[in-house]
């Protein structure tokens, strides 16, 4: 790369989104079918925030270039986020195809595979961008999840414990953790993990939303309550911590609390389909006058 695109390129490395764009665009100006500069403008309006846009350059990228797999990959990731799970598949599928052995490319398969209940080709794809980038805290954690939706606890924690010798203050990691010894049995384990991460992690509101499943497990609700309104401090909208406070309060017979938070849940965008048409269920018990059944 020489002249406008290498000065564009090293701007956007240097995250000097304004100095790149105009160099980018000053090469397109002499070089209108450079798929390499419009794939870089696209790198800065996903730096930017700025999705569509974002999208229609990577979109360009590789028609100019069919080669060109990383618009494809990070196409795929902006279908994600978008929830057009179907078309991030397709393209990470073709990005997977030009590029078999880029971690990257793998990665965001693997989260694609796993949005459309993919499990076992999500693993495969997760196990060999470990396999390709081993000393990858994040990737050994995606793996970690897969496993976890199968409920393979202790591949799932075998994954978190390599990725946390990595980023050993990685806070969802710890969260994942203290599930997967509660998923194990292994409550005081869990207790102890949960702890640890409360007190030597960034805070988190899923730390405190596993800290409160392992103390209902074990019998201690008040506890549990506790940690869980920190964990809405944390993250008002945090749908599972609003459904564990709505059916903790309901298991101890607080019917207008647990109404309130039975109707939070189901006004947040963040719920599963199955789980609204169990509160909604539940809310109707509960609303029905005292001796109707």
């Amino acid at each position: 790369m020489v002249g406008d695109l290498a000065l564009g390129v090293a701007a956007y490395r240097d995250e000097e989104l304004d100095d790149a764009e105009a160099a980018l665009k000053r090469h397109l100006k002499k070089n209108p079918k450079s798929a390499l500069a419009v794939y870089y403008l696209g790198l800065c309006a996903m730096q930017r925030g700025q999705s569509l846009p974002a999208r229609k350059l990577f979109l360009q990228a590789s028609e100019l270039n069919p080669q060109l797999h990383g618009a494809l990959s990070n196409l795929g990731v902006l279908y994600l986020e978008a929830g057009e799970d179907i078309a991030a598949l397709k393209v990470l599928q073709q990005a997977r195809e030009l590029a078999p052995d880029d971690p990257r490319v793998l990665a965001n398969l693997g989260a694609a595979q796993l949005r459309r209940g993919l499990w076992t080709e999500a693993v495969d794809a997760y196990k060999l961008a470990n396999k390709l980038a081993p000393a990858h805290g994040t990737l050994q954690y995606d793996l970690a999840l897969a496993y976890m939706l199968r409920q393979e606890w202790q591949l799932a924690l075998d994954a978190l414990e390599l990725g946390l010798q990595v980023r050993p203050r990685f806070a969802l990691a710890h969260a994942a953790k203290v599930a997967c010894l509660q998923g194990l049995g292994r409550l005081n384990e869990a207790l102890e993990a949960a702890n640890f991460a409360i007190d030597e992690c960034e805070p988190i509101a899923d730390n405190y939303l596993v800290l409160a499943r392992v103390q209902i497990a074990k019998g201690a609700a008040s506890d549990a309550e506790k940690a869980l309104n920190k964990a809405l401090k944390l993250s008002p909208d945090n749908a599972n911590a609003q459904l564990d406070l709505a059916e903790l309060l309901d298991a101890r017979g607080d019917k207008p609390d647990a109404i309130e938070w039975y109707q939070k849940f189901l006004k947040n965008k963040n719920v599963l389909q199955e789980d609204t048409r169990r509160v909604r269920d539940r809310l109707r018990v509960l609303k029905e006058p005292a001796g109707e059944s």
